[in-house]
């Protein structure tokens, strides 16, 4: 059995406060009901991505090391995707019960730092890799994390830009598109990766 690290359970935590605080802005603001439905359906696929990655893991692994290494890196995706959706749900829900009263300025910081944020942690990703020594399985891993590194590091410069460039509102939402865009990149690698696995003995 495949142990459950701590950045699992934030992940899933996330997610789930995600959902709630979409649940009371939807509350506070009806009217946005489209953009919070967006969101739910962000928050669905983040929770997707976790229960799909132990069996997927299983198929490319041949060691629980390895597959514990593995959903560390789905996890810390999906940590730092809810902390991007989730910090802004929670500054406007902040602000629909005027607990917060921010400017422009402190939005595009928030933006530009969690921005920062993502370009750290996707950086950090290709250091973890895992070793050669286990086979094609350690080759194919290591080339997961670099391409999910890459993705979330370009993410990230992409996020931290926009809050620079674009306007607030559209800076939002190019921000939730990257990050979801992000998320779909790296299912569809680790799918890939389990795809070119199919060969490779299940993990006892």
């Amino acid at each position: 059995m495949i142990p459950t690290s701590m950045m699992f359970k934030a992940a899933w935590g996330l997610t789930t406060i995600g959902i709630v605080l979409a649940l009371s802005n939807w509350y506070t603001r009806p009217e946005a009901a489209l953009a919070w439905m967006a969101v739910l359906a962000m928050l669905a696929v983040m929770i997707a991505a976790l229960r799909l990655s132990r069996p997927v893991v299983r198929r490319v692994t041949t060691t629980e090391a390895a597959a514990g290494r593995g959903l560390d890196q789905i996890a810390t995706s999906v940590v730092f995707a809810g902390l991007m959706m989730g910090i802004p749900l929670a500054l406007t829900l902040a602000r629909s019960y005027g607990l917060v009263v921010g400017s422009d300025v402190d939005r595009r910081s928030a933006g530009i730092l969690i921005g920062a944020v993502i370009v750290m942690i996707g950086n950090a990703m290709p250091k973890n890799l895992p070793p050669l020594s286990s086979g094609c399985d350690g080759a194919r891993q290591q080339a997961f994390h670099r391409l999910a590194g890459w993705t979330w590091v370009l993410c990230g410069l992409a996020s931290a830009i926009g809050w620079l460039a674009l306007p607030i509102d559209f800076a939002e939402t190019a921000t939730i598109g990257l990050v979801v865009t992000a998320i779909a990149v790296s299912i569809l690698l680790l799918v890939r990766l389990a795809g070119r696995a199919k060969t490779s003995p299940p993990m006892d």
